[in-house]
């Protein structure tokens, strides 16, 4: 309890101020306002914090930008007259790297594991998340200088909560949209 005394009258005046303000609260109106920010903030911003949809989509297109550069580095390294190489890439809804055979119809092997290979990419089974692609057959190589054969610009989508592309430049520059 906050007595008067002989403190003078700046002082008492202040004793006034703080006891009078300390019987005030917050209005009706503030607290709505606050408890309807707080809602919407929940609903919008709290699920991002508890899982880890659309953070996927962001991983597989860095992991998929590097298995590209990589499949483009060595078409532009093995350049003999005969080469027997593969600088193919074959896309599917799960899989997207060199393919184990390059064929007339390129595909992977059902023991296909991209985790051994350092050419190729798999999603999880527990993602959400495919690829797409706009190019024909789902597949392409890259020539000796580095540059997509059969399409221009190729794109690949990685379709999950978000949708990321990347974008494969006619004359080979391979990025992100």
């Amino acid at each position: 309890m906050i007595v008067k005394g002989d403190f003078g009258d700046e002082v008492n005046k202040l004793i006034s101020y703080f006891s009078i303000a300390k019987n005030n609260g917050f209005t009706l109106i503030e607290l709505i306002i606050v408890i309807l920010i707080l809602g919407i903030l929940s609903v919008t911003v709290a699920p991002k914090f508890f899982t880890s949809n659309g953070f996927s989509e962001y991983a597989y297109r860095s992991d998929a930008i590097a298995k590209l550069r990589l499949i483009q580095i060595k078409a532009m390294q093995q350049t003999a007259v005969n080469n027997s190489n593969c600088h193919q890439v074959l896309v599917t809804a799960k899989k997207l790297g060199a393919p184990d055979d390059c064929d007339s119809s390129p595909s992977f092997t059902n023991n296909w594991n991209a985790s051994l290979l350092a050419t190729g990419i798999e999603i999880d089974t527990k993602d959400d998340i495919s690829f797409a692609t706009n190019f024909a057959d789902n597949t392409f190589s890259f020539d000796n200088l580095g540059r997509p054969d059969s399409c221009g610009p190729c794109i690949i989508s990685i379709i999950g909560e978000d949708t990321l592309k990347i974008q494969i430049e006619k004359e080979g520059y391979i990025h992100a949209l």
